[in-house]
């Protein structure tokens, strides 16, 4: 199996807007996520990151691959939930270190309270 399971993507805009209207917030300086419970027997995580936060396709894409893999680190600790992370502008210039400390924080809060 390559790289992210698609069957824990969140990929309709539909369901997206459902989490994000609907889920419980938890956000802080670098990121804005909403979680909310699902009927399956695992997380799903969406991403929205905006080209106004990080610019380039490369700044992004990196920046989506260290959700994704911090992500796939914590799922097993996580309840059955969809997850949406959106990106704060403040998360543009954050180091590799403070981004994977806030989603671990975030993880924990996710997994505690719902």
């Amino acid at each position: 199996m390559l790289g992210f399971e698609a069957r824990k993507r969140l990929t309709q805009p539909a369901e997206f807007s459902t989490v994000k209207k609907s889920g419980r917030r938890f956000s802080d300086v670098l990121f804005v996520i909403s979680a909310m419970h699902n009927q399956r027997a695992h997380a799903r995580l969406g991403l929205a990151i905006a080209t106004r936060v990080f610019g380039t396709a490369v700044a992004r894409n990196r920046v989506k691959r260290l959700i994704r893999e911090s992500f796939r680190q914590h799922q097993h600790a996580l309840p059955a939930v969809d997850i949406t992370v959106a990106a704060r502008d403040a998360a543009r210039t954050a180091s590799a270190a403070q981004l994977r400390a806030s989603l671990e924080t975030s993880w924990k809060n996710i997994a505690e309270r719902l």
